[in-house]
């Protein structure tokens, strides 16, 4: 945590830029924090953020569409994903493109999965444009704004930087859990639908 936020400090913008390209919800968190110590500026920290979540997205997606398939056959630990990805895809396909990078563990996979499909490209821009811009904003802010209330009740600021680190790592978990329980328990009314559905087809054709 504290060697990501020294890099933060001394590579600045940059450095968000490239995390945000891959994951990134802890540096942006402590990129939000850095500008709060006025190493950086907020508005720079969300627009780095936002080019890099938005641009990490977008490429991922153009190598869907010209070697995902590929990708995806190459690598059959990847297949429970892929059927996870595609069942939301018939379902929620304009949500998911947007929420994708709160997704735990599936920021990368579903821009790849929405390459091999027919989702055209604006249409994979303009939601992934706007989910981008909400994901950089929200997670910098997170970091800035921690870092202003813990202020307010700890005199000697400098010597608690620690515990700031650690309460911007569990506002980005915690954030993450959430998304996480989310995803759990919607799986679990889907398989209970499904055996409902089951149920109450067995009982016709009993009939």
């Amino acid at each position: 945590m504290e060697t990501l936020l020294l890099l933060i400090q001394h590579y600045g913008y940059f450095f968000v830029f490239i995390a945000t390209l891959f994951e990134g919800e802890t540096v942006v968190a402590l990129a939000g924090f850095a500008a709060f110590q006025e190493y950086l500026d907020l508005e720079w920290v969300i627009l780095a953020a936002f080019l890099g979540g938005m641009c990490g997205d977008q490429i991922f997606f153009y190598f869907g569409r010209f070697r995902g398939k590929e990708f995806v056959e190459a690598r059959p630990k990847l297949s429970e994903r892929v059927k996870k990805i595609h069942a939301l895809m018939e379902r929620h396909q304009n949500l998911l493109i947007f929420g994708s990078r709160f997704i735990y563990g599936f920021r990368i996979l579903i821009p790849v999965i929405f390459g091999t499909s027919k989702v055209s490209g604006l249409r994979f821009f303009i939601f992934n444009f706007f989910g981008a811009a909400v994901w950089a904003t929200m997670f910098s802010s997170l970091g800035y704004f921690l870092g202003n209330a813990l202020e307010t009740y700890i005199v000697h600021f400098h010597r608690a930087e620690k515990y700031v680190l650690i309460g911007v790592f569990a506002g980005v978990v915690i954030t993450q859990g959430i998304a996480f329980l989310y995803k759990r328990i919607q799986k679990r009314v889907e398989k209970e639908e499904e055996v409902a559905m089951t149920r109450d087809n067995n009982s016709a054709g009993d009939k």
